[in-house]
């Protein structure tokens, strides 16, 4: 009888007690080195325990620096010891326009709209009217916000809200979570000054920063003795040249834990540690992967050599794709993937033939 692939013959040495802790969604019991901005967010959503609007925050920093962890912790905290306060999370990559966010909003406070055929001031409507009427305090988080800078939705999506607190006199909490610390300044001037209550800056992690934080996980992701120090100092130097990145150094140990694991070793070593490190992708892309469309991935699969001009990847994408695509069409992927951060153009001069623009993969 033929044997299951899956059948065990010689069973693989597992060194993961519990993966679940080198992924990028765990929220962890402890955030080493954020007690400050654990503490300043805390501050600011406080109010809603009496009853009261909480400031607004706007958190920036580069990828990687615990923005989006340390808020969802702070609001699962807040969720356990109070139930005045309901959080709204949502994804600017998922949910990019402004009637696709007030929808979300919406349905999310118990107001059933559909993303499709009813209007935006109607959807606010809605959404007030529950509010008003709640025993909750809504808490909105947008992540990713500065990808709708570059959709333009988003003065008229911060005013909407902003206006609906200072003038509907709704009570809900925003927060804004972006890598764009410049944010603001590029908002109408309606909502600048009303938006950003409270600031808050995430600085990058240092590689020894880097280390207690993949030490902390590994206790409860690793069987005992099976992680070599040296592994983890390896790829928490890495991630720290590279912008002090946690997500890409947590990845990079599970990465690294797998591969030892396929070759039946008795520990996570070095030389997983530097196969992981050769094969990490951007954070950023990992984040915003799910979320493109799939001429956006073919396109990024294509500059897997890192660059081309304009001409070169154009000519490439349609000799390697089924798909029809004209070259305006094209312009505006790239445009598309330039604002989320995945690739960058430059303008490069050519001898006596003009201008051509350089895609490099980020």
């Amino acid at each position: 009888m033929k044997q299951n692939i899956f059948a065990a013959k010689g069973r693989a040495k597992e060194l993961l007690k519990d993966e679940r802790y080198l992924y990028p969604e765990f929220i962890p019991e402890r955030l080493p080195h954020r007690d400050r901005e654990i503490e300043e967010l805390a501050f600011a959503l406080r109010p809603v325990l009496k009853g009261r609007k909480p400031e607004n925050v706007f958190v920036s920093g580069k990828t990687g620096t615990g923005k989006t962890v340390t808020v969802k912790y702070v609001l699962k905290e807040l969720a356990e010891y109070s139930d005045r306060a309901k959080s709204i999370f949502v994804n600017c990559f998922e949910f990019s326009s402004r009637h696709a966010i007030l929808s979300r909003i919406a349905n999310s406070v118990g107001a059933v709209v559909p993303r499709r055929g009813t209007g935006s001031d109607e959807v606010i409507e809605r959404m007030l009217a529950l509010i008003k009427k709640s025993d909750f305090t809504p808490i909105i988080v947008l992540d990713e916000a500065d990808q709708l800078l570059h959709e333009g939705e988003a003065s008229k999506l911060f005013y909407d809200l902003v206006r609906a607190i200072e003038r509907e006199k709704a009570r809900f909490g925003l927060v804004f979570i972006s890598n764009d610390s410049g944010l603001t300044a590029r908002l109408d001037e309606r909502v600048r000054s009303s938006l950003a209550e409270h600031s808050l800056v995430f600085e990058q992690y240092s590689a020894a920063q880097l280390e207690d934080i993949l030490s902390e996980r590994a206790e409860y992701a690793f069987f005992p003795n099976v992680l070599e120090k040296n592994a983890v100092g390896l790829i928490a130097a890495h991630a720290a040249r590279i912008g002090g990145d946690a997500r890409v150094a947590i990845d990079c140990l599970l990465k690294a834990a797998r591969a030892a694991e396929k070759e039946n070793s008795e520990k996570v070593a070095a030389e997983h540690a530097k196969k992981a490190i050769a094969g990490i992708q951007p954070a950023q892309g990992q984040k915003a992967l799910p979320f493109l469309s799939e001429q956006e991935k073919k396109i990024l699969v294509l500059l897997s050599e890192n660059q081309a001009s304009s001409g070169e990847l154009y000519n490439k994408f349609k000799r390697n794709s089924q798909q029809a695509i004209t070259l305006r069409r094209f312009r505006e992927i790239i445009n598309a993937l330039e604002a989320k951060h995945l690739v960058k153009t430059s303008l490069v001069s050519l001898k006596g033939r003009g201008r051509t623009r350089i895609i490099t993969k980020t």
